[in-house]
């Protein structure tokens, strides 16, 4: 009589370090959308200081300084969105959720990112390019501003802003799809790993 020959399994030798290597190179969007966060923030701090010097050294008050700062403002936090949360630096209320297996902590957060977070910032991503655009082929103004500058590099910054964090947030559900399969290769979401600086 002969005996099945076992052959063996090759799922067992996959493992996600390809995938998860591809996903770290295409964390550089996020990185450059942080850096260039970083890089707005000194240009609106330069604004705000011009415009206390010229008001109370010189009586000299911008009509500019309140709108550039709010539009750099706006801007800059939705860039620098994803780099926050490649870095697991947003504000997570885990004290539950921590507790739970790695593999369930990574079920939950891909869970919520597919079916909550990713739907609602596409549909977000979107209409902020239509948005964008009209205002670019409108020549649109800022109406509400007494200096009235174009608005679209505005929109387009916010555009920008949510379409890197639209896709970290996709690149963030296939590591929490990843954690399912192997939840001791992929650190769990309660985890804060070490963000390296590029």
């Amino acid at each position: 009589m002969c005996r099945p020959v076992a052959y063996p399994d090759r799922r067992s030798n996959l493992r996600p370090q390809p995938v998860l290597r591809a996903i770290s190179i295409l964390d550089l969007l996020g990185k450059v959308t942080g850096w260039i966060a970083m890089l707005l923030i000194l240009v609106m701090i330069g604004s705000m200081a011009y415009e206390v010097i010229s008001r109370k050294v010189f009586g000299q008050p911008t009509i500019w300084a309140l709108t550039v700062s709010y539009m750099f403002n706006g801007t800059l936090f939705l860039l620098g969105a994803a780099y926050t949360l490649r870095a697991n630096q947003h504000v997570r209320i885990d004290f539950l959720s921590s507790r739970l297996p790695v593999r369930v902590q990574h079920g939950i957060n891909a869970a919520f990112y597919l079916f909550a977070l990713i739907p609602a910032l596409w549909l977000t991503t979107e209409f902020a390019y239509t948005k964008a655009l009209r205002a670019y082929t409108r020549g649109t103004l800022e109406a509400m501003s007494a200096w009235e500058p174009i608005l679209w590099p505005f929109l387009a910054g916010i555009t920008i802003g949510l379409a890197a964090f639209l896709i970290q947030i996709i690149l963030e559900t296939i590591r929490h799809l990843l954690g399912l399969r192997w939840p001791t290769e992929v650190p769990g979401p309660s985890v804060r790993e070490e963000f390296i600086e590029p």
